[in-house]
């Protein structure tokens, strides 16, 4: 039994495209595809377990979450099956059954606050597949707004391609890519951001699948790879991945709600309800199951659509539609194909296959993958309004104002405090305005954890790269806020004082861009960290020396440790010995009257550093202790990741 879209077949040397609809544009001759040509000449090539191909099996996976008052639930109940090279299957359910848990097991990226039992086993041996063992393309695109389809595939193919493979090549696979996934006319047109107009969703999942596809990897995971597209570029897509498929690839992919001609592209249909297995085997075999346990799919029906209506109960009467689950949990579970299920995935652990290792050969030496992330993360930053133009627009507009309130400074006591707390002003406020740029690097996270679980590029790299890149822009706006309010303020002149105000600043928003950075792995939403990061600074503040001389603070907590330990101290430190040390004809603090106090020398630069009770540092020392934080909390990150990382693994 049959309906109209679905071929009758049972192995996949039958199955294929759907004769119905547009028909599917063939890859250029010679290129990159010629693998993944639309024939099965070489099937039972595949089913012989050859070196580099994926059989993927699991059984009796049972994965349990633990709600925030302690009680257990099972997401997924004993659920077996297995997927073999030059297969596509389908994962499909109502929402909530267990489609994406199920997914994110077999690949490993099951989340901290689940657990699983049962085996997953690849060719046989136990395995997980994690950072780059496998291809995986997420439900939500995270892409970088500010490339181009074409840049965006291409930094793919150039972080991933082997480093020997000449630019030529890895052009000519990216330009395939481009036009398999049928992006030729957007191919110069942004992702898009908040300020760019960009493409549509469609498009930029079918860039997500693309940035995987350059590699043509032999297990690809696919979460809802159809969201977000039309019914004509949901087939065009899923017609690219069934050609990728039928080359020895092993695909998995959730699908909600296909068409007739989508669901015709897959060999093989998990369908689950309440995390049981309602039926798994031949997709196009699933209609005579249903019929048998009296559910027939009616006539000009979309058999899936069938499916999933007959087990969802969150918009039918639920009585139905739990007996029907249960009808067809019980049929299931008693059928010859469960049984068979059950005897392959046992002969698959009897007799394992090759083992298989995937992602690290071939891939570029950690110095090129740095220049090129480096590249692609400056070229982010040159792009992007907000992470640095903005900013440097509101230095600009802080420093004239700051200026202009400190017009022309003299040497009376009034101005040697207004210098003074002019130099706070750009140690506090100043640093503390970098705090905007923290929204834009946890979406630099999101980028990198996608592409760090899919193997793109190691942690080391990814903390280099964002360092470099963002060091240009840091001291431009250090130059230019120095620019704005040194001559206009009348601080102390001289190119040598000029040079270390720069430096100063630099260094004093290198850290502070740090320790944003450090705290970015440990809250799950950048409000939580600018709230963190705002609450260091502030304590930071009060601890540094302006408010408060250091001799005079509570020694415990506030003096020892909270004042060294903050960068504030430092930075104040090194702006007050630059600006006073060596100087003279500075004006007496008035007497108790308020007046001049009668007869008073005018006081030399060391006796208004001891009355602000400035630690006897040189102010050079204070640059190299900044520069020491800023690695610290940049190695700190690097750690944090790397034990996320060991986690995970």
């Amino acid at each position: 039994m049959s309906a109209p879209g679905v071929p009758d077949v049972e192995a996949p040397a039958a199955a294929g495209p759907a004769q119905t609809g547009s028909p599917v544009k063939q890859p250029p001759a010679g290129s990159h595809w010629d693998d993944v040509k639309a024939n099965r000449k070489d099937v039972s090539s595949c089913l012989v377990r050859q070196e580099g191909t994926v059989t993927l099996s699991w059984s009796n996976l049972v994965v349990t979450v633990t709600d925030v008052k302690g009680n257990k639930r099972d997401i997924l109940k004993g659920v077996d099956g297995y997927v073999e090279p030059n297969h596509m299957m389908a994962i499909m359910g109502p929402s909530g059954c267990g489609k994406t848990t199920l997914l994110d097991t077999l690949a490993g990226r099951l989340a901290s606050s689940a657990q699983h039992t049962g085996d997953i086993r690849v060719n046989g041996h136990r395995s997980k597949l994690t950072y780059g063992r496998s291809a995986y393309v997420t439900q939500d695109d995270v892409l970088i707004g500010t490339l181009t389809v074409f840049e965006t595939i291409f930094y793919a193919a150039k972080l991933r391609l082997p480093q020997g493979m000449p630019g030529e090549e890895k052009l000519k696979i990216v330009n395939d890519v481009i036009s398999e996934l049928g992006l030729e006319s957007t191919r110069d047109t942004y992702i898009g951001t908040w300020h760019l107009r960009g493409v549509s969703g469609g498009q930029r999942r079918r860039v997500s699948i693309g940035c995987e596809l350059v590699t043509s990897p032999q297990l690809i995971f696919l979460d809802e790879p159809t969201s977000g597209l039309d019914s004509a570029a949901a087939y065009y897509v899923m017609a690219a991945v069934r050609r990728l498929a039928e080359h020895c690839r092993t695909i998995i992919s959730v699908i909600h709600q296909p068409s007739s001609e989508v669901f015709a592209l897959f060999d093989k249909l998990c369908l689950l309800s309440d995390g049981y297995v309602v039926y798994f085997g031949a997709a196009n075999r699933a209609i005579d199951f249903f019929a048998e346990a009296g559910l027939a799919v009616p006539t000009n029906r979309n058999p899936a659509d069938h499916f999933l209506h007959v087990i969802n109960p969150d918009f039918t009467d639920s009585d139905d539609v739990e007996t029907n689950i249960q009808t067809l949990v019980k049929q299931y579970q008693a059928s010859n194909i469960a049984s068979h299920v059950r005897d392959h995935v046992k002969e698959l652990e009897a007799a394992p296959g090759p083992v298989y290792a995937a992602g690290s050969a071939g891939q570029p030496s950690v110095v090129y993958q740095t220049s090129v992330l480096t590249y692609r993360t400056f070229l982010n930053n040159l792009r992007n309004v907000g992470v640095f133009w903005m900013r440097l627009a509101m230095y600009v507009m802080l420093c004239l104002g700051v200026a202009f309130v400190y017009f022309q400074l003299g040497n009376s006591w009034k101005d040697v405090f207004s210098r003074a707390a002019l130099l706070f002003f750009v140690v506090a406020f100043l640093t503390f305005m970098s705090i905007a740029a923290f929204p834009a690097f946890i979406e630099d996270m999101k980028v990198f954890m996608r592409e760090r679980l899919n193997g793109y590029y190691g942690v080391l790299t990814f903390t280099i790269a964002n360092t470099l890149a963002s060091l240009p822009f840091i001291f431009l706006i250090s130059v230019v806020s120095t620019v704005c309010v040194y001559w206009i303020a009348d601080l102390r002149g001289g190119g040598e004082y000029v040079i270390y105000f720069i430096l100063n600043l630099f260094l004093a928003l290198v850290t502070v861009e740090s320790l944003m950075m450090a705290i970015a792995p440990l809250v799950p939403h950048y409000l939580m960290g600018i709230a963190a990061g705002a609450g260091m600074m502030g304590l930071f503040m009060i601890c540094c020396g302006f408010f408060q001389p250091l001799s005079s603070m509570p020694k415990p907590i506030f003096r020892y440790p909270l004042s060294y330990l903050a960068y504030h101290t430092w930075s104040f430190t090194g702006f007050m010995q630059n600006e006073f040390k060596g100087t003279t004809g500075w004006g007496c603090p008035p007497g108790i009257d308020g007046l001049p106090q009668a007869g008073c020398p005018p006081l030399d630069g060391q006796a208004v550093l001891t009355y602000y009770d400035i630690m006897n540092v040189d102010k050079w020392v204070c640059l190299a202790i900044l520069a020491g934080m800023a690695a610290f909390y940049r190695t700190l990150f690097f750690l944090v990741l790397k034990l996320k990382e060991r986690k995970m693994t």
